[in-house]
């Protein structure tokens, strides 16, 4: 009888022992799974069963049908997307047209025999139909490097060159501000693309202009294995973001954006641009007893020569 129950208990053991051994088995199996799905979301995998168990077999299909509907939100927020890029990049079209044209006719007009009161206003016409131009020209650009076929010429690029020519063909621009510039003479080579390095740097001098109060301060240097640029300036008080980044957020604009003319287009564009270069792009506050600071600091690899 002490035989019997003593075997019946090993059995017992055994059965449990090979029930938690195919459980663990089977929870690190759709473990490594569930990682490799992640990383390649785009894949219509699902998660197998590699033991029979009828309560892991509920859990797991209640995991596939999860990743199903995310796989739907996914592709469905997808083509969104695409039918937005492909609207802004139609509309920006039809409009350019017709708004050149519109400029160039102002630019004809005849002010000698206008009144004071007339000249003004076409003053005031042209500055907005010039504004306007420029954002549906940002809303163009947007439509472009959003786009997930995007391709930029990356090659040898001195940056910190074009960012001292940037500084100096907008010198009219940053007058406005106390500016302070360390650039160093020798240069400052990554891989890169001379048009696109330029629109990054003009975006976020124009920025600092826009929403800087008195000061701007730009930095560039090798630092290790990274060419850094910083760009610093002081902003209002009671403007800062708790979260800074949402700062490169498309349309994203303040409330100093709408007075002051801002689009909430550039530095989303700006942060497009630095990522097809292989860089890295990102903002934060400084505070001093007297004074915030805004700093956007970008990051590519050095190229050693």
């Amino acid at each position: 009888m002490k035989e019997a129950v003593i075997l019946i208990l090993s059995i017992l053991v055994c059965y449990l022992l090979w029930r938690l051994f195919s459980i663990k088995y089977t929870l690190k199996k759709a473990e490594k799974e569930l990682r490799e799905i992640s990383a390649e979301p785009e894949e219509n995998r699902i998660v197998k069963f590699p033991v029979p168990d009828k309560t892991m077999e509920a859990f797991l299909c209640a995991v596939n049908e999860n990743l199903e509907e995310i796989r739907k939100l996914r592709i469905a927020y997808a083509k969104k997307e695409e039918n937005l890029k492909e609207e802004i990049e139609n509309i920006s079209h039809d409009l350019r047209t017709p708004l050149t044209a519109i400029l160039g006719y102002l630019k004809m007009m005849d002010i000698s025999s206008m009144s004071r009161e007339e000249q003004e206003s076409l003053k005031i016409v042209r500055k907005k139909s010039e504004e306007l131009q420029k954002l549906i020209g940002q809303f163009y650009e947007l439509s472009r490097v959003s786009d997930g076929n995007f391709q930029m010429k990356l090659e040898e690029t001195d940056a910190g060159r074009i960012l001292r020519e940037c500084c100096l063909s907008h010198y009219g621009l940053l007058e406005k501000l106390k500016v302070e510039l360390f650039i160093p003479e020798m240069p400052v080579k990554i891989r890169g693309n001379q048009e696109a390095l330029t629109r990054v740097f003009v975006n976020l001098l124009q920025n600092s202009v826009r929403y800087g109060q008195t000061e701007l301060t730009v930095f560039a240097e090798n630092k290790e294995n990274e060419a850094v640029f910083i760009f610093e300036n002081d902003i209002e008080e009671g403007t800062e973001l708790s979260d800074p980044s949402r700062l490169f957020d498309r349309f994203y604009m303040q409330e100093a954006s709408r007075t002051k003319g801002g689009t909430g287009l550039g530095l989303t564009v700006s942060k497009y641009l630095v990522e097809y270069m292989n860089g890295k792009i990102w903002a934060e506050y400084k505070k001093t007893e007297q004074k915030t600071y805004l700093q956007i600091t970008i990051g590519f690899p050095l190229i050693f020569f």
